[in-house]
């Protein structure tokens, strides 16, 4: 591998094994489950698939996203930090956020990363127009610490992505997305397969319309097969064609050609869900919005007919949701707010078994602080399904 891939893992060799020796006895247990649940879960021993794969049987033992997805659990976002510039790009503020959250028992972290768009003042590319990774860039390197540094807590999960690549996305710029990710898989070939890969985030365009669909499918089976010239078992996520709206992937994806056909069952699908969009979006006035249950369950159930039909059972997850109280409110108190963060993943999402990972860019939708590196309000303890209130009242003083 590249030089700079041996030289993040010897920096992180000694915290990464004794965070591994002691995690059975503190983050585990911390975390509300034994160390034995998370060991066995989320690191199964060799399973016997009968799935194809994308060149016949997977092997004993690989791990397939139907497997993934069973061990995913609750998850979170590590927002603007290497897709934006709202917090440090550095490994001990990416650290500190992943210790907490998986010590509340979250077994799954996305990483927004883009690479073609300067943030910090450069891109992580050489040129936009070709997707070439700058494999020393400083910035790399401590992304790739953190990979690795999630990867060292047993059990959880981390998803990569191509988040704000707004040229590319609005110019449809096939071969750029192509290179990108055959670097972006030759940089991580070496990893554990608990990594993943999110082709495309929100591929809409700078005026906000959707990417038309023969172009992110034609761009997706690029660098799908990027992807798989070098790793045939590495999990691909592929989602929708604007804002990964629950009704964008059966629309895009009208069969998986291009993505295996069906028949790689190292394939996962992802969507978003902000719906009400009125209540869960940002700056959209008081949040005493009267939602319902079936805003709630719409689109999870859109999603899982379009996997469990055209999908052939394909697993799905929710790769952002949340609300963005922070455009109004200094201080969460709404109860309404803290029913949507109970209800979405406890009582629907993990029912349903979708994988849901809620949007925390530590400002609107804010759940953990940076400047505290401590949560900033009880809705953590509302995602597990129980936390205060203030008073009895849906609808409280705190969301007028």
């Amino acid at each position: 591998m590249q030089r700079h891939v041996g030289c993040a893992k010897l920096a992180l060799a000694a915290l990464v094994f004794a965070t591994a020796c002691d995690a059975g006895s503190t983050s585990a247990d911390a975390a509300g489950g034994s160390s034995a649940t998370a060991g066995s879960a989320a690191n199964p021993g060799p399973v016997d698939q009968t799935e194809g794969g994308a060149s016949g049987v997977p092997t004993s033992g690989t791990l397939v996203a139907k497997t993934a997805a069973a061990a995913m659990g609750k998850g979170f976002n590590l927002g603007q930090m290497f897709e934006s510039t709202q917090h440090p790009p550095t490994l001990a503020a990416a650290s500190a956020k992943i210790d907490a959250y998986y010590d509340k028992g979250f077994r799954s972290v996305r990483i927004p990363v883009t690479w073609t768009e300067a943030t910090n003042g450069d891109t992580l590319v050489g040129d936009p127009a070709v997707g070439d990774v700058n494999r020393s860039h400083p910035r790399l390197l401590v992304i790739e610490q953190v990979v690795d540094y999630a990867l060292s807590k047993p059990g959880l999960y981390v998803v990569l992505n191509a988040h704000h690549e707004e040229a590319l996305k609005t110019q449809s710029r096939a071969a750029v997305l192509e290179r990108l990710w055959s670097d972006i898989a030759e940089i991580f070939a070496d990893r554990e397969h608990r990594l993943m890969f999110e082709i495309l985030n929100e591929p809409h365009r700078a005026d906000s319309s959707p990417m038309p669909v023969a172009d992110l499918r034609n761009m997706t089976a690029k660098a799908y097969a990027r992807i798989r010239a070098v790793d045939a078992e590495r999990i691909v996520v592929i989602g929708g064609n604007q804002w990964f709206a629950a009704a964008e992937v059966p629309k895009v994806w009208t069969d998986l050609s291009g993505v295996g056909g069906g028949n790689d069952p190292y394939v996962m699908a992802t969507f978003h869900h902000y719906d009400p969009w009125t209540f869960c979006g940002d700056n959209q006035g008081t949040y005493s919005d009267a939602w319902t249950d079936a805003n709630i369950s719409g689109p999870m159930d859109k999603m899982l007919s379009w996997a469990n039909s055209v999908g052939k059972g394909m697993p799905v997850f929710i790769g952002e949701w949340g609300v963005g109280w922070g455009s109004r409110y200094d201080q969460l108190t709404c109860n309404n707010i803290r029913s949507w963060y109970q209800k979405l993943p406890k009582e629907f999402a993990e029912k349903r078994g979708i994988v849901s990972m809620v949007w925390d860019d530590g400002g609107w939708f804010k759940i953990y602080d940076h400047t505290s590196n401590a949560f900033a309000n009880n809705l953590v303890d509302c995602i597990s399904g129980a936390c205060d209130w203030d008073g009895t009242e849906r609808f409280n003083t705190g969301c007028n």
